[in-house]
């Protein structure tokens, strides 16, 4: 049967709460997995947090049972109004939205660390400017060839005209 009620303890490691039920006299229930989307070879983690309302099946004598979620209330509002929206929205401020009709994943957070060889084609915005640890190549060299080349060329001046390096970037 289908139980409603609101998490009062969690098991970090075993991915365990205990939900008081609302319907029956504050009757709080034994440890209860929380369901995931995968855990063999593929491992998702994600819990409730202490005071959530969540939706339980529990056996006739309310004694098994698994948390199958949450669900939003008049306390707790739908983040996003949108069929063709996928939204995470997190305590701290940090997002993860992708809209699927318009193409568009939204990442919102103080920093990302990706390990991992990245392939971009298109263009690519940045306001902040570009900080690299390493060397930075184009399809025409380095930027410490150029530096090289820049550093080490030389003038040919007659009559005081500039002319064109003999050298160039």
């Amino acid at each position: 049967m289908l139980r409603f009620g609101i998490v009062t303890n969690i098991d970090e490691l075993k991915a365990c709460a205990r939900v008081q039920f609302q319907d029956s006299d504050g009757m709080v229930s034994f440890w209860l997995s929380v369901l995931q989307s995968k855990t063999y070879r593929d491992k998702f983690y994600v819990l409730p947090d202490i005071g959530e309302q969540v939706v339980c099946l529990m056996d006739k004598n309310i004694e098994e049972g698994v948390i199958l979620g949450s669900i939003y209330s008049g306390m707790d509002e739908c983040p996003v109004i949108s069929k063709d929206k996928v939204s995470v929205k997190f305590q701290d401020g940090a997002e993860f939205e992708y809209d699927r009709k318009e193409h568009v994943l939204n990442l919102l957070c103080e920093t990302i660390n990706i390990h991992a060889l990245i392939n971009h084609s298109g263009l690519l915005l940045n306001s902040a400017g570009v900080v690299s640890e390493g060397e930075v190549i184009d399809h025409k060299g380095s930027m410490q060839l150029i530096r090289n080349i820049y550093n080490g060329h030389k003038h040919n001046e007659t009559n005081s005209v500039t002319q064109v390096p003999n050298q160039q970037q």
